[in-house]
């Protein structure tokens, strides 16, 4: 309650969308953040990590296109272009044109970006576990219901 105060944020005013919306938010900076502290050691954001894992497990062997990655991973074209700059640049991922469209760009992992994965895994999953463990499963049973809801209502 305190944290939500320290935000300006009116706790048990009946405002629950105030309540929820910066909940949610304030719980994304604050997951964000664990991550980052993890990751950071390897010269790695959430970011690049989720794209790395994305082209790894999504792509393949064959790869992903750029159109594809943006939107699987909720990112404008632009950024992804940006970020996937900078994966190219450290080695990371390569980038080739179509076969039958060179429009279309080609995204995968190199065996560096593998290895950094695999690298990174076991500690990744063991972050994420601790986060979890400090919560009852009910109530992240009761958040991902919610947060389902609210999804699918704000898509249509």
């Amino acid at each position: 309650m305190d944290y939500f105060k320290s935000y300006g944020i009116e706790v048990g005013q009946g405002k629950y969308f105030d309540e929820a919306f910066y909940g949610v938010a304030i719980l994304y900076n604050l997951l964000y953040n664990e991550i980052f502290s993890y990751l950071d050691q390897y010269d790695l954001t959430p970011a690049k990590f989720n794209i790395l894992i994305t082209i790894k497990n999504q792509g393949k062997d064959k790869g992903i296109n750029q159109v594809e990655l943006s939107k699987r991973l909720i990112v404008s074209p632009s950024n992804m272009t940006r970020m996937l700059d900078r994966l190219e640049r450290e080695k990371l991922v390569v980038r080739t044109a179509q076969e039958d469209d060179r429009r279309v760009k080609v995204i995968k992992i190199t065996e560096r970006g593998i290895k950094l994965i695999d690298t990174v895994w076991a500690g990744y999953q063991k972050c994420l576990n601790k986060i979890s463990a400090q919560l009852k499963d009910g109530d992240v049973k009761m958040l991902a219901e919610g947060a389902k809801k609210w999804v699918a209502q704000l898509a249509n």
